[in-house]
Formats: structure tokens, sequence, C-alpha cells
């Protein structure tokens, strides 16, 4: 494995030891924005006159959800896409930026987090380039800010509250990350503060790619705001996506479950593959679904699952299949953030009907196809 599978599928299996079942009072989904319903445009000036390519279609947007609300200190200032916090699509980021380890977050072949849009702020690419002529440098630090809507913490219990989010940080120079809570419109209380410079106690060193995850010592509101904010000059990024917010509630889900992630171990002798579920928050069951092809269009089969942890799946016939997990509740379904590639590949597929049991019926199969000819 090499280090940034390695590295990836550690972030994948620490994830969030959060309570998962329902009860009378449980942790439940307050909001989640993964910022994959955001419709993306086509590029401005990153790839066109930074000479990294062409105009593209739905790869990047200005424009966040509703209630969300971005402050930029030096607008019309540096590269067209990176003033402040904006959206775009990982994949292109990374590919249009050069990589430089942003390929750790969004790669989804090698098993990275983020997927569709995410939140970035780009100091570094954001220094490239000007319209109107200016050394971006010169005008002063890329300041910006990116606030929530207003999350309801009606019937919230005190002190129960977690934020969740995809983070990927790369430090230089002066460039500092600050996260932030408010309640009830008061003021701002700092929770978390990266900083590059490896001499101050907040100092983070490279994070591409990993899960923060917070407790917050909420008091009783009536409505929290979280704020993300980027402080530096031609530095690197902090991107951010899939902010997950939970707290203690009293009553049923209101709000699909979280996210959650899956791993897999075939055993070739069975030809049952154990999955592992990860939690997701809020989350009643879990779906287990098994298909012939990424897109899950041809599902060969679907199970279910009370609890996270592993599973195995009920046999099947030796082939490629691809394995995602759906976690229910009675608000809603999320699948989970990851679908896995799977091969089972028995030396002998005595498991005739593919129900995971070797018993008569498979004999059965067995010396029907020997009788014909064709075993």
């Amino acid at each position: 494995m090499n280090r940034n599978k390695a590295k990836i599928l550690g972030s994948l299996l620490m994830v969030c030891g959060m309570t998962a079942a329902a009860s009378a009072q449980s942790q439940q989904v307050l909001f989640f924005e993964n910022f994959d319903d955001i419709a993306l445009g086509q590029n401005v000036e990153e790839g066109i006159e930074t000479g990294t390519g062409g105009v593209m279609d739905n790869v990047w947007t200005p424009d966040f959800p509703a209630g969300w609300v971005v402050d930029f200190n030096l607008p019309g200032i540096g590269v067209t896409e990176w003033q402040g916090w904006n959206i775009a699509d990982g994949a292109w980021w990374n590919l249009t930026c050069g990589d430089q380890d942003r390929s750790d977050f969004v790669l989804l072949s090698e098993g990275g987090l983020a997927r569709g849009g995410v939140a970035i702020a780009d100091g570094d690419e954001w220094d490239d380039y000007d319209a109107n002529g200016l050394d971006p440098d010169s005008e002063g630090e890329m300041d910006t800010m990116m606030t929530t809507p207003v999350i309801d913490l009606a019937n919230v219990s005190a002190n129960s509250v977690n934020i969740s989010f995809f983070s990927s940080w790369r430090p230089e120079d002066s460039q500092t990350a600050v996260l932030e809570v408010r309640y009830d419109g008061g003021s701002w209380e700092e929770i978390l503060r990266w900083v590059s410079d490896d001499t101050d106690p907040n100092y983070k060193d490279d994070a591409p790619n990993e899960i923060v995850s917070l407790a917050v010592n909420n008091p009783a509101a009536s409505g929290m705001e979280i704020r993300f904010s980027y402080l530096g000059t031609d530095d690197w990024w902090w991107a951010i996506d899939s902010v997950q917010v939970s707290g203690e509630v009293t009553g049923s889900a209101s709000n699909a479950p979280g996210y959650s992630f899956i791993a897999a171990d075939v055993f070739n002798e069975t030809g049952r593959p154990i999955i592992s579920v990860g939690d997701a928050v809020g989350a009643d069951d879990y779906t287990v679904v098994l298909a012939k092809d990424a897109g899950f269009t041809d599902v060969r089969q679907m199970s279910t699952t009370s609890a996270s942890g592993d599973y195995m799946i009920p046999g099947i016939p030796n082939g490629i299949y691809w394995v995602k997990a759906v976690a229910n509740n009675s608000a809603g379904s999320r699948d989970s953030e990851n679908a896995i590639r799977i091969v089972v590949d028995n030396p002998i597929d005595v498991d005739f009907n593919g129900d995971g049991l070797l018993n008569f019926f498979d004999v059965s199969i067995f010396l029907q196809g020997f009788n014909t000819g064709c075993p």
C-alpha cells in the first residue's frame, strides 16, 4: 500500500465514534452540507489566464447554499476563482492547480474523502494572476470568512453538540485557520486555531486529508452559527467538505443520518465478503447494496444490517462487484461517502445458488449440471 493510500485509509477508519442507534434521547444530525447540490459553472480565469487549461463546464461557482455568508477583504484582487471562499469541483481544483498534494483530498480512485463540490480558500492560486495588473501580495493578506446558516438547537441538550468536517490543510508562511461558533447572535467564540508557524502552540502541520471532529460545550440556545476563516497571502490552502453538526435530541430524527464509510475483507474460501460499516450519526439501520457497476445501476443484492460494524454479505458467485452502505432512519437515507470494489474469486465456486450456504440445494444444482454434461 502506498503512502497516500495508507494515510487515507487511516483517516477513513478513524471516523467518529458517535452513537448511531436512535433512542428516546440520542445523537442526531442537526445540519449537513457537502456542497454537492450547488450548480457549478464555467471557470473564468483559472486555467485560462494562468495557462493550465481552457474553459470547462461544471467546475466552479462563487455561489453558496442558501443562508451561507462569505466575506472577502480584497474584492476584485487576485485570480477570480480563488477570491475568498469559493466552491469548485474537487477533481478540477486538483488538476488545474497542479496537484501539490491536493489529490490526497480529492482523488476518488485513491479513496479520497471529497466528492463533487468542495469549499476552498486557496491563497497559493489566488496570488497567481490579477486582471488589473496588480500584485495581490502588495495589496495585503487574503482574509476570508465563511459562515453557516443558523442551525436550530431547539430541544438539543447542553454540552452535546459535535462539529465535524472533511478538511484539507496545507500551511505556509503566515497562514492561519480559525473556527468559531456563536449562539443566538451573540459574540463569536473560538474553538479551533491552526497556524503555519512551527514555533506557535497552535501550529498545524500538513494535513491534506483528514476528518476533524470537535465536541462543543454548547449552552441551551435556540440556534448557533459556525464561521470558518482563512487568513494568509501567497500561501497554500484550506478546503472543507461535508460539514456535519449533531447534538443530543429527544424524540425521533428530523434529518437523514450522517456520513459513514465502508471497508471490506473478502475470504476467498467462503465467497462471503465481510463489510465493515462505519457509524452514521442518527442511523437506525444500514442497507448494504452490491452491484456489478460503479454507478449501481445493475444491483445484484440488497441486504440489511441493524448496526454498524462487521457484516457478512450472503454468498455470491465469483465476480467483480461494487458495494456501498446506505444509512437509514425515519427521516431519510444517506449513501456511504465511499463505494468499494471487491473481487470474489473462489478456487471452486461451489455455492451454486448464491445464498451463502453449502447444503443440499448446491449439491442438487451440481448434480443436475453434471448429469447434463455441464458441471
